[in-house]
């Protein structure tokens, strides 16, 4: 990506891609710079917006990342299920759960099965110990390998006790560790 940066600086999805694949080294400020940027030049991308969001949210910044998703929806009515995931992660990380368990449902019902960890943590955080349960449960049978290992795997978070309380909540709820 620093190659076609060097070649056209105004390219959006070279920034998009910089800042996912810097947030996947744990370079999550200079992540942040460039899904910024990503949206300076393409402010009226949904796709654009709702990566940054996702890099927002997972850099500590989900306030930010609602702003980003919202405005990706209201951009493209017609978004791909997985901004519901997005949506929701930032309202968990911003302490709307109410709001957060909702857009997971959303998730789960237009592609079924995803989602799910995150409703779990989502239900754990709210004290709903029984649906964490029963939707732990739904997600092993949904997916019989699941483990918190290779959710992790997945996972981007500069937060690290957040994390540390996610992999807790999945674990309280019955999933394996792996």
């Amino acid at each position: 990506t620093d190659k076609a940066l060097e070649l056209e600086p105004s390219n959006a999805d070279a920034y998009r891609t910089s800042s996912v694949l810097l947030l996947a080294q744990g370079c999550y400020e200079e992540a942040v710079v460039n899904a910024n940027r990503s949206v300076q030049l393409a402010p009226g991308s949904a796709d654009v917006g709702e990566l940054a969001s996702f890099v927002l949210a997972s850099s500590g910044y989900p306030e930010e990342a609602l702003i980003l998703i919202e405005k990706a929806m209201a951009l493209n009515p017609n978004y791909p299920a997985v901004y519901f995931g997005i949506l929701g992660n930032a309202y968990r990380l911003s302490g709307r759960i109410e709001e957060a368990i909702a857009a997971f449902k959303a998730y789960d019902a237009r592609h079924p099965g995803f989602g799910l960890a995150d409703l779990v943590i989502a239900y754990q955080e709210n004290g709903q110990a029984d649906e964490a349960k029963q939707t732990a449960q739904r997600l092993l049978a949904v997916r019989r390998n699941f483990t918190i290992t290779s959710w992790l795997k997945t996972q981007f978070r500069r937060d690290t006790a957040r994390l540390d309380a996610d992999i807790a909540a999945l674990r309280v709820a019955g999933l394996p560790m792996g």
